[in-house]
């Protein structure tokens, strides 16, 4: 009898097990560093056999492969590297880095994935909110949300997302819109207060983020066509700040329409950065010379920084007394003021170049006051027309009668 062949190391086996399925089983390297058993199941002896190979070829190619067992500390390892470092921008990564470093990993990191509870999670959360405050508790949710999201699509048997089902709730006015009147008031302020008013314009007309307005380079604007490609956002790295090509969406990468107000301030701006350079190299003073050609630039020709036009705001803001309010306050006050001009979610959507027009709707274009007491008013004009009324009535008897 020729003795029995055996299945060459490393390859896994595939095994049917008594409930008339098959079991395929194969050693996975973990994110930790370790080998673990991984298993999978099929129908059919194909389906499964399948599966054994695609485990397989993950496992030659270093991908480690989670197990059911993982801990949310092992995950958010994984996560981290393979899933967000390779496919998010730079600022993104480090904010769920952070996250995970100072509030999930001390609080759940020792948690098994799959056996987290809705009670525990909410539990985590408040002791979260009672120490770092209910803001902080907020976006370390929505970070672990990502995570167990990400996880449901591994084949580690995650059903759920328990994060969705735990609610933290936060109050803050950091996010509030201007009206229009506001507006004005601000960038009347800015026009006299600050060289940058241009860089602000350009916000409250087309709802650039600050780092993109930062990034933009004269050759991303066309004065004879009136456009402005956005296709770069000044960024904060390991190596210094950078101009980085990944945008936050695929749709910020788009042409707007360069409003006929911000041509002359802009020219002006040119005038400006060259009027510094000569004066600088005429006194023998440091000059840099940018060869990406920013719009914006400091009194020494460095590309201006978002933290740089953050306190250049605040420092108006308190000028004027307007209140609180951030360079993503200022995008939101655009898509609201559209919103406010009857403008079409759709063409809200394009100028704010977001992905999901219903992020357009839920965050950036909350309705004003005065718009709720027409559509209110509309309401109860329409609700206190007793002819219409009884016109509708006898039209439901009569289909009642055929």
């Amino acid at each position: 009898m020729p003795p029995r062949k055996r299945n060459p190391n490393g390859s896994g086996t595939v095994t049917k097990r008594s409930d008339g399925r098959y079991q395929a089983a194969v050693y996975v390297p973990q994110p930790d560093g370790t080998t673990k058993r991984k298993y999978a199941y099929g129908a059919t002896f194909e389906e499964c056999d399948r599966k054994r190979r695609e485990l397989i070829d993950r496992a030659k190619g270093g991908i480690p492969t989670p197990t059911r067992d993982m801990t949310l500390g092992q995950w958010f390892d994984y996560w981290l590297e393979v899933i967000v470092k390779p496919n998010l921008a730079g600022n993104s990564y480090r904010a769920y880095e952070t996250a995970v470093r100072h509030h999930l990993r001390p609080r759940l990191g020792s948690k098994v994935m799959l056996k987290l509870g809705v009670k525990e999670l909410r539990g985590a959360m408040q002791a979260l909110a009672q120490d770092q405050g209910v803001k902080t508790a907020k976006r370390a949710l929505r970070v672990l949300s990502a995570a167990l999201t990400a996880a449901m699509v591994e084949d580690i048997g995650l059903t759920r997302n328990v994060a969705k089902l735990v609610h933290v709730r936060a109050t803050t006015d950091s996010g509030k819109s201007w009206d229009a009147v506001t507006v004005l008031r601000f960038l009347s302020a800015a026009r006299r207060l600050t060289v940058y008013y241009p860089v602000f314009l350009l916000i409250c007309l087309l709802g650039l983020r600050r780092a993109e307005a930062c990034g933009l380079r004269w050759e991303n604007i066309d004065f004879d066509n009136r456009v402005v490609w956005v296709e770069q956002q000044r960024q904060r790295s390991s190596s210094g700040t950078i101009d980085d090509a990944g945008l936050k969406t695929e749709t910020s990468k788009a042409p707007l329409p360069l409003p006929a107000q911000c041509i002359a301030p802009l020219r002006w701006t040119r005038m400006r950065t060259a009027m510094l350079r000569e004066r600088a190299v005429s006194n023998g003073r440091p000059w840099f010379e940018d060869p990406e050609a920013h719009v914006f630039v400091t009194r020494t020709g460095r590309p201006l920084t978002p933290d740089h036009l953050y306190l250049d705001l605040q420092r108006i803001i308190r000028l004027e007394g307007l209140g609180k309010m951030n360079p993503k306050g200022l995008r939101k006050s655009c898509g609201t003021l559209l919103v406010h001009l009857r403008v079409h979610p759709r063409i809200v959507k394009a100028v704010l170049r977001h992905s999901r027009i219903s992020t357009t709707l839920d965050i950036y274009a909350e309705a004003l006051d005065p718009d709720v007491i027409e559509a209110v008013g509309q309401l109860d004009r329409l609700l206190r027309q007793p002819a219409r009324i009884r016109e509708l009535e006898a039209s439901a008897g009569l289909e009642t009668a055929a």
